[in-house]
């Protein structure tokens, strides 16, 4: 009987311990951001293929001129972002980044391209990411709103105009998930680059497959964690169910090669889209690359959905 309850309690001890670790690796900050775009083969990593690509955008950044700006998210939590203001033009693009990245890297060779064709930037830091507040990164669960706070505030930036909100990877899924609330009624697209179906299903998959730890119980408990201490619910929302009853045009982004949000991800949101909606799927792109592995067809796409 001793045995049992001593087995028993070291059981429960390792699934909460196991639990708690999980917890940790999926949603509290880093003090450094993490590429998850680089593959194990570092010689055929994306930083080393398009280095000079990256290192030309991030410098060309860097050097542009923008101001900072911080505003409430509506938890309280403090977010932090620069405006790049373009002369008198009175269009801009919310920009959203990855999970544990940063938006100078996730958009290093999109900001020129974006800034060239006459649009503002607005680059925010996602909550638990850079400059931002907040410990636990949720999916898109509460960035979401975040997402919805900076269009509005965009438009204190400049009045009159026209917002476009677009993101990589979590970002892709923080504006879909987003187009569900109530916008502003100047968005008029959204562009998602390699996003995820739902907070749910990339932890399972990432659990599964990059992890390689059992679904049950170690899902279910650090689900139930998250609720408690993360205030987010894995399965509480989905981009899936956000854009059935869109009418918000969406441009689809997504490598056919993507290891880390499965092609597949990318198209079952496209087939659950109810509203305008149109796709590139780039051949050999890996995670967040398609405009890298394919900028023709990716400049052309966006050139039309932006009406440029």
């Amino acid at each position: 009987m001793v045995l049992a309850i001593i087995i028993c309690a070291s059981v429960i001890f390792l699934v909460l311990a196991a639990t708690a670790i999980s917890l940790d690796i999926a949603t509290v900050r880093r003090k450094k951001p993490v590429n998850v775009h680089v593959q194990k083969d570092t010689v055929n990593s994306v930083d080393v293929i398009y280095k000079d690509d990256i290192e030309r955008g991030t410098k060309w950044i860097n050097e542009m001129p923008f101001s900072e700006h911080i505003i409430e998210a509506y938890d309280g939590t403090k977010l932090y972002g620069r405006f790049y203001k373009n002369g008198d033009s009175k269009t801009t693009i919310l920009m959203m980044h990855g999970f544990r990245s940063n938006p100078i890297h996730d958009f290093s060779c999109a900001f020129k391209f974006y800034y060239d064709k006459g649009f503002n930037l607005l680059v925010p830091d996602q909550r638990a990411h850079g400059k931002s507040e907040g410990k636990y990164i949720t999916y898109g669960a509460k960035e979401r709103f975040d997402a919805k706070s900076w269009l509005y505030y965009a438009n204190t930036l400049v009045p009159g105009g026209e917002l476009y909100a677009t993101g990589v990877s979590m970002g892709a899924t923080t504006v879909l998930m987003a187009a569900e609330l109530t916008l502003p009624e100047n968005v008029r697209g959204i562009i998602a680059d390699c996003g995820f179906t739902s907070p749910g299903e990339i932890i399972k998959k990432v659990m599964k497959e990059d992890m390689k730890v059992p679904l049950f119980p170690l899902y279910y408990t650090t689900k139930a964690m998250a609720k408690v201490v993360a205030g987010f619910d894995f399965d509480g929302c989905s981009a899936e169910a956000a854009v059935k009853n869109c009418k918000i045009p969406i441009l689809f982004l997504h490598g056919k090669s993507d290891s880390f949000v499965p092609f597949s991800m990318g198209e079952k949101i496209y087939d659950a889209a109810g509203g305008r909606k149109q796709a590139v799927w780039v051949e050999g792109a890996e995670h967040g690359c398609s405009f890298l592995v394919d900028h023709k067809a990716c400049a052309d796409a966006l050139v039309g959905f932006l009406g440029i």
